[in-house]
Order: structure tokens, then sequence, then C-alpha cells
């Protein structure tokens, strides 16, 4: 695991939890990122906790049926990443 948070550096681990926390510019770009990121829980059917405030998110992944953090975590906090460094970029301070 140290070395994928070595090549994923914006997440962290918190008591075996896959976190990444995100300021936005404002809520309404914090709704929006939240929205954006239904299509892939969906498709990788993995659903991640998300804390909304204002213009910060925390998102907090692991694999709740096997008590720890499975393949699933690594390939969403991926592909939000891809989401967050592409087309909703300009959302995130």
């Amino acid at each position: 695991m140290g070395e994928w948070l070595a090549e994923h550096p914006t997440w962290h681990l918190e008591e075996g939890h896959l976190i990444r926390e995100i300021d936005t510019v404002d809520y309404p770009s914090s709704v929006t990122l939240v929205e954006s990121q239904v299509a892939l829980a969906e498709e990788l059917d993995h659903h991640p906790i998300i804390t909304i405030g204002y213009r910060h998110l925390r998102f907090e992944l692991w694999t709740h049926d096997r008590g720890g953090l499975t393949h699933l975590d690594l390939d969403y906090a991926k592909g939000l990443d891809a989401l967050l460094s592409g087309e909703f970029a300009a959302f995130v301070r």
C-alpha cells in the first residue's frame, strides 16, 4: 500500500480507510463533483462515504464486506482522480 500511496499523494490512510479530501471553489462545485462520481461508483458497484461541507469534500473508501481495502477501493480512487484532473479540474482549489 505504501507504494500506491507514494504514487497517489492526494490520498492517505486513516484507520485502514483510504481518504481524499478536496477543497472546491464553492458549494455548488462540491455538489456537482459528488454528482459526477455517481456513474463511477455505479460502474464499479462500489460506493464511497462522502462528506459534503461548504467548499470541502471528504471521500472515504474501504470494502465493508471484506473488512479492509481491496482493488475496488484503488480502482475507485484512480477513477475519482481522473475526474478531478480532467473535466472537473477547475472546481478544485
